[in-house]
């Protein structure tokens, strides 16, 4: 081997080595950079899915408030708390309701809903009341008395005015068997379906009005209930109305009307895509011949109201209330 090939053989290994160290310097730059910044993206990825968790955890409890606005006869809401984790997390709503011109609260169920990271609602826990069978007749079957199976109290259900009952209870009549300290719930179901202004005029004075029952039901909800003369729970998902300013402690300015909020209410669940077709079927069923849902669209068919039995006698004997059913009664005045 002559010189000049002992001197390419030398630079032959040389470059290979001077190669190997440069991949090895390269590899360990690699790692030291990955090191650097792998933990930098995994907390901004982390940050990132937090805040969209939590930016829906809010969205989630907004629509769930909305919806218990037009809907929970007499069911207000306390608190909202929720438990996040990175794809979506769970809400516990607690709730009351009013009883009496004192705005006496009773703890009601909580609601309890899982939802997504994209803050669509995955769950919502619906309990089933207890329900105790009485007569077998095919008028009461939909009139069993039942109760709520987180707080054992009686729930109330309502009479439809387009529906015909060949049995109606009337719950008023017995108040004279209560205390006189007790704050008693009753559901009252009116004759035929009022403007908000004439139905208000009727009631007396001295009644507080806690929840105005709207008549949102298509023709062929109503023909499916005509069928087994069903009536409507006030734990029902298909029951819808607004809450009375006298249910609010502190009244809102005069201005505030209850039906155009309850139709804002409406409008906003609309474009949200938890309770959109709840809302979509009610605004089918109360809107015109406009295709636009105005205040005179809304009709009243029935009503919560509270009270002590002396406030609430007044009611006995109103021609307008076709029944009368008893919720929450209460002796804690």
């Amino acid at each position: 081997m002559n010189k000049e090939e002992n001197e390419f053989l030398f630079d032959d290994r040389q470059t290979k080595k001077i190669m190997r160290k440069a991949r090895f310097w390269s590899t360990v730059k690699m790692i030291g950079i990955t090191l650097v910044v792998t933990p930098i993206v995994l907390i901004a990825l982390w940050y990132g899915l937090r805040a969209l968790s939590l930016n829906s955890a809010q969205k989630v409890m907004d629509d769930i408030h909305l919806f218990n606005e037009i809907s929970a006869p007499n069911v207000q809401i306390s608190n909202q708390v929720y438990d996040d984790h990175l794809l979506g997390g769970k809400i516990t709503t607690t709730t009351y309701k009013v009883l009496g011109d004192q705005h006496r609260p009773y703890i009601w169920q909580p609601i309890k809903s899982d939802y997504n990271l994209f803050g669509t609602l995955t769950r919502t826990a619906i309990s089933s009341p207890i329900q105790i069978e009485g007569s077998e007749s095919l008028a009461e079957t939909s009139q069993f008395e039942r109760f709520n199976d987180y707080t054992g109290d009686r729930e109330m259900f309502f009479y439809h005015p387009r529906i015909s009952y060949d049995h109606y209870q009337d719950n008023i009549s017995e108040l004279h068997q209560l205390e006189k300290n007790t704050l008693v719930e009753i559901a009252i179901s009116f004759d035929d379906a009022y403007d908000f202004g004439e139905i208000k005029s009727k009631l007396p004075s001295e009644v507080q009005v806690d929840w105005w029952w709207v008549d949102a039901y298509t023709d062929d909800t109503l023909d499916f209930f005509k069928q087994g003369q069903n009536t409507i729970s006030a734990n029902d998902p298909y029951i819808y109305g607004f809450q009375s300013e006298q249910s609010k402690p502190k009244p809102r300015r005069s201005s505030i009307d209850e039906v155009a909020t309850f139709i804002r209410n409406i409008e906003l669940l609309r474009k949200s895509k938890n309770f959109e077709w709840e809302t979509n079927q009610v605004y089918q069923a109360l809107v015109g011949g406009n295709g636009t849902l105005e205040k005179s669209d809304v009709k009243i068919s029935g009503a919560v109201v509270t009270g002590t039995p002396e406030q609430l006698q007044s009611l006995q004997g109103q021609t307008y209330i076709k029944g009368s059913i008893f919720g929450v009664i209460s002796n804690q005045k």
